[in-house]
């Protein structure tokens, strides 16, 4: 995770020189609570919170007596000190563990401000920590998906992200478009002296670069069902037992259930977790003739929801002579006979279920979770990216459009902004926006 060496970005991404302060753990009264605080005034600042602390020992926990710039005695803390380069942000660090009052962190975090420090803005220990080369803007990213992780899956794609795994996927795509860039300059050379230019070696160059870019590009669905969840939409008549289910499956009352149809006339989401993965499960209203306007804007959300879910879940009541009618083929769809608690007849080979006595409920969260997970297992090393990645592989693959088709030194041109824009996703080039755009999402204190 750790680069070689400083990234080497203006001051606007490092932050300048001065000392930040924040507390690192979730705010409000907690049992401990984590302080930290990065520069390189940090050991001065220490030294006013406890004269006798041991800074020239770094990576060592010490128990220290902390007090307040008149000497007051404050609390007793875990200090961990740490030096430059061996830090998080790479600068001289200090993390105190102290109790968990608002009042404890206030005091000691007001005492550094007093002694100096300011107090770190949202994401300014990791914005450091990537203009000091620990790690680029894309493992940056990852911190925070780590943090907000909720399932299995979101943390498993995060901690793949923060090794790396997505960034090496960008270096050697650059490394294409570097081997691709060499190849169209030097047939400059070869036009200049004469000598015909193989154009079948430019040619494979080129569609290298296209694919990997299109490799990287069809994660982003999978990327989007591990981060945000997989819409799983039910659909049905009035009366099939969609918000049944809706709340069977969460396993809580969500949703109004009523004998009389129509009952849902808008639509219901609720997040779930199946086996690891996020779901986003929706209820619809039911699909058949509006009886009233109301009916009808329901009908079409419904239908809405329908065309951009990723599963369907088609009910088909068997006490209304239901059975499975949909031409549709593929993992997508999913034609389930509901309340068959109430069929008079047998329902062999066909995905049946009930909420009354939960029969089928198993099997089908099964259904859902190989519905939505197998398009996941086809990534490898859990790479993924997300929509400001997309974007940035959108434009390095508009620069390369047509680049066999107009003059070398156009190309090149071409190339080197592919080039560019991939430096841009990487933090390799400092770009206010993005920078604000990635960090602004963080918690302070990390």
């Amino acid at each position: 995770m750790v680069k070689d060496s400083s990234s080497g970005l203006s001051s606007a991404l490092s932050g300048g020189a001065d000392t930040i302060v924040a507390r690192a753990t979730a705010a409000g009264a907690c049992a401990l609570a984590v302080i930290r605080v990065s520069g390189p005034e940090t050991g001065r600042l220490a030294r006013v919170l406890c004269p006798k602390i041991d800074m020239e020992t770094p990576w060592r926990a010490a128990v220290v007596r902390l007090c307040d710039r008149s000497g007051g005695f404050l609390e007793t803390a875990v200090a961990i000190p740490y030096r430059a380069p061996k830090s998080y942000t790479g600068e001289d660090m200090l993390e105190l563990m102290v109790h968990g009052s608002p009042w404890i962190v206030d005091a000691v975090v007001g005492t550094m401000i007093s002694a100096g420090a300011r107090h770190a803005n949202p994401g300014e220990f990791t914005r450091r920590a990537v203009a000091n080369g620990k790690m680029d803007l894309v493992q940056a990213e990852a911190v925070n998906e780590v943090v907000h992780a909720e399932t299995a899956w979101q943390a498993r794609l995060a901690r793949e992200q923060l090794h790396g795994a997505l960034s090496r996927e960008f270096g050697a795509l650059k490394e294409e478009l570097i081997v691709f860039l060499a190849e169209i300059e030097g047939s400059l050379d070869f036009e200049e002296q004469g000598a015909v230019v193989n154009q079948e070696v430019l040619r494979k160059a080129h569609e290298g670069c296209v694919s990997r870019i299109d490799a990287l590009l069809d994660t982003t669905a999978v990327g989007v069902r591990v981060r945000e969840g997989a819409r799983v939409v039910i659909v049905g008549p009035p009366n099939s037992g969609k918000s049944t289910l809706f709340n069977a499956l969460l396993a809580r009352e969500r949703a109004i259930v009523t004998a009389a149809p129509g009952t849902t006339r808008d639509v219901l989401e609720a997040d779930l977790e199946i086996e690891g993965l996020p779901v986003i499960l929706v209820d619809t209203a039911g699909l058949r003739e509006a009886a009233d306007l109301a009916e009808a804007e329901g009908i079409r959300r419904a239908e809405q929801e329908e065309a951009r879910a990723d599963v369907i879940l088609a009910l088909h009541a068997a006490d209304e002579g239901g059975a499975p009618q949909s031409q549709e083929v593929g993992d997508r769809r999913l034609d389930i006979v509901s309340k068959v608690d109430l069929a008079n007849q047998r329902m062999d080979g066909i995905l049946a279920i009930s909420c009354v006595t939960g029969e089928g409920l198993d099997r089908l969260r099964e259904e859902i979770h190989r519905r939505v997970s197998e398009p996941m297992m086809s990534i490898t090393a859990g790479v993924a990216v997300n929509a400001r990645h997309a974007n940035a592989l959108v434009r390095a693959r508009e620069y390369l459009e047509g680049v066999l088709l107009v003059p070398r030194e156009v190309a090149a041109l071409e190339i080197r902004s592919g080039m560019m824009v991939l430096d841009e996703v990487l933090g390799e080039v400092d770009d206010e926006d993005v920078l604000e755009a990635v960090f602004s999402a963080f918690c302070v204190g990390k």
